[in-house]
């Protein structure tokens, strides 16, 4: 499964995009303000060994699915070559996406910091088990109550940033990259009650104290050590790739520029790094400085190729352009999207496809298809990445489909009003359905969290109560997660298998 929605603020000068979430509030705290604030969840029992993951389970992600892999496969239909062999690339994790599966179970990170008995903070490692439809505290330590540092589902605030820090599963271990945020593209202002502004963000200086980290542990939850450092000079994107035998990662280096009380991050020196994790050495790809007026951004992967998307605004865009927001939209409106592939090997950038923004507009990367839903032309079309053909699945007279998520053969896709249902796309056949399940409790969409053989894990319900800061919004206590069959999800019965949750699903 690839989420085509970014969960959390992203900051960019220029195109910001942001899709919200449909299940609840997004939260933003000072570093200093985060450090006061302690989440009072059920601490409940220490897990039984039976439920913990097998760590012999060697299984590489939810993406090795037959019907994941069939996805990625020719638009006629099946998997074909290298593309659904498991031995090209595939995108593991994004920014947006939670947590990380394997048929077994579903592992997360919560998000929201707890005080530990030594006074520090931290955040713990989540495992819902489908065959018990259980939720556990991924530790295996009898009687551990979870809140000191020496248990295997606590993972320290000061080593592993919350929000920030991906969690993904390769071969037979689970992994996770300690990183920063990428700031990349930001803003800031200096304002005197967080002292010395110039201490803070010193103007044209390299950003990089951090050293960005990559742990292993065993699927349990076992043996968590810290296989490889990467330079601090350098800043990891929000994206992790892998093939059989590694993972690759998109590294640049930032600074900061001044004006004023202003401050802007800049890069440069962006480059794509591989790891192997057998051997754990680390080599660089090549350079992903691709030149022009385009700031590209990852969309996607297949085989030996980056999915690439980029807005093309026909010249160079200043910064008090992109800044203004009057002049930025009119900019913006005749500008035109584009996608193109490039290929490692050949180190050569081609284009694909290009789209008028003017036009209300959604797409989604995934494998060697691209799905665009275009409103302008009142229709919703694949496009091979690989010759650039295309083919159109449905046509929207009446309605216009953003696409959200791609689960198996279909396009999970919203209606272009407030309609928090789902009508799946059928990538094939361009057969449409309609599901009308929401989240019961609130009339929230539902999120998908995980993709298997026939089932979905999905958000299906929660606990809240309304904020008493915004009369529109609510204040979630618990969210409630269930297993559903992909036919009960897509036909719209709400035939649930609901997880017992330990924790608040956050």
């Amino acid at each position: 499964m690839k989420r085509n929605v970014i969960g959390k603020y992203q900051y960019l000068i220029g195109k910001i995009r942001l899709r919200k979430s449909c299940s609840g509030r997004l939260r933003f705290l000072p570093a200093a303000a985060a450090l006061t604030v302690s989440l009072s969840a059920c601490a409940g029992d220490a897990p039984e060994q039976s439920n913990l993951p097998d760590v012999q389970t060697g299984i590489v992600s939810e993406e090795t699915d037959s019907e994941e892999d069939a996805a990625r496969g020719t638009a006629e239909g099946g998997a074909n070559g290298e593309e659904s062999s498991g031995s090209g690339l595939r995108l593991l994790y994004e920014l947006g996406k939670e947590g990380c599966n394997t048929r077994e179970g579903y592992y997360y990170l919560t998000k929201e910091l707890e005080k530990l008995d030594d006074g520090n903070y931290g955040i713990h490692l989540m495992y819902m088990d489908f065959a018990t439809q259980q939720e556990i505290y991924l530790c295996s330590s009898a009687g551990c109550s979870h809140n000191t540092a020496d248990c295997p589902a606590v993972f320290l605030y000061e080593d592993f940033p919350p929000h920030t820090s991906p969690l993904f599963v390769h071969g037979d271990g689970l992994y996770i990259l300690s990183k920063e945020m990428d700031s990349d593209g930001g803003m800031s202002t200096s304002v005197s009650y967080f002292g010395d502004a110039e201490g803070l963000m010193p103007g044209n200086a390299d950003i990089g104290e951090n050293s960005t980290i990559l742990y292993r542990m065993n699927l349990d939850g076992t043996q968590r050590e810290k296989i490889h450092t990467f330079d601090p000079s350098l800043t990891l994107e929000d994206y992790v790739m892998a093939d059989e035998n590694g993972i690759y990662v998109i590294a640049k280096k930032l600074s900061t520029e001044r004006d004023g009380q202003d401050a802007y991050v800049t890069s440069s020196q962006r480059r794509l790094l591989y790891l192997d994790l057998g051997t754990g050495e680390e080599r660089e790809v090549c350079g992903l400085d691709l030149g022009g007026n385009i700031s590209w951004q990852l969309a996607g992967c297949y085989g030996r190729s980056l999915v690439m998307e980029g807005t093309d605004y026909g010249r160079e865009i200043s910064r008090e352009e992109m800044l203004d927001d009057n002049v930025w939209r009119d900019l913006y409106l005749n500008s035109e999207e584009i996608f193109a592939v490039f290929d490692l090997d050949s180190r050569q950038l081609t284009e694909k496809y290009r789209m008028p923004n003017r036009n209300d507009s959604s797409a989604l990367a995934e494998g060697n298809q691209l799905y665009i839903s275009d409103e302008g032309e009142g229709v919703l079309k694949a496009v091979d990445l690989r010759d650039g053909s295309e083919r159109i699945l449905c046509r929207q007279e009446n309605d216009f489909f953003r696409i959200w998520y791609i689960i198996g053969d279909k396009l999970c896709c919203k209606n272009k009003d407030t309609d928090a249902t789902f009508y799946y796309v059928d990538i094939h056949t361009g057969e449409i359905s309609h599901s009308a399940l929401v989240n019961k409790s609130l009339g929230w969409s539902l999120e998908f969290r995980a993709v298997l053989d026939s089932e979905v894990l999905v958000i299906y319900d929660c606990e809240a109560l309304p904020s008493e800061l915004n009369e529109d919004a609510y204040d979630i206590l618990q969210y409630k997660y269930a297993l559903i069959s992909k036919e009960d999800l897509f036909s719209g019965n709400a035939n649930y298998r609901p997880i017992q949750m330990t924790g608040n699903g956050m």
